[in-house]
């Protein structure tokens, strides 16, 4: 994407090479949906921002994913991985437009995927609620921290 121009019921992507990708906004753009990772041992999250659909009716998504290095739009078929998608309950602090305006900002700025720092939760977050936070990513650590100073309280008692 060289740039994009958005608009109230739609967003005009513009290609690099100069073409227009045109894809329609309707209820459910802006909002936050998620499927589970399906290469993860424990039942993570992995979310994407709802875009809209194309003139012949196929949906898209803006999500963060280590495959393609960094933020990008992908068809609602390659976001769910042949998984269910579910509604993020979670409200958004911003309003559906902003947050597909700060995600395409971000999917143009190009950063590289961290598992970390930089990941489908951050993506999410940022675009939804102005915070780079990974609700998992924090709790990972903490199950590492556990197992560890379990580890290491067993190894003391030998």
């Amino acid at each position: 994407m060289k740039y994009f121009n958005l608009h109230q019921n739609c967003v005009e992507i513009v290609q690099d090479e100069g073409s227009i990708f045109t894809i329609y906004f309707n209820e459910r753009s802006g909002k936050v949906y998620f499927r589970y990772k399906i290469e993860a041992i424990y039942k993570i999250k992995h979310p994407g921002i709802y875009l809209g659909t194309d003139k012949f009716g196929n949906g898209y998504f803006l999500h963060n994913h280590p495959h393609y290095g960094k933020a990008h739009i992908v068809s609602e078929k390659e976001f769910s991985k042949d998984s269910q998608i579910y509604f993020y309950s979670e409200k958004c602090s911003n309003n559906p437009i902003e947050v597909i305006e700060i995600g395409l900002n971000e999917v143009l700025r190009g950063e590289c995927y961290k598992p970390i720092t930089w990941n489908c939760q951050t993506y999410a977050n940022t675009a939804c609620h102005n915070q780079r936070s990974s609700e998992d990513v924090g709790k990972v650590i903490l199950f590492f921290l556990c197992v560890f100073g379990f580890r290491l309280a067993l190894s003391k008692r030998k």
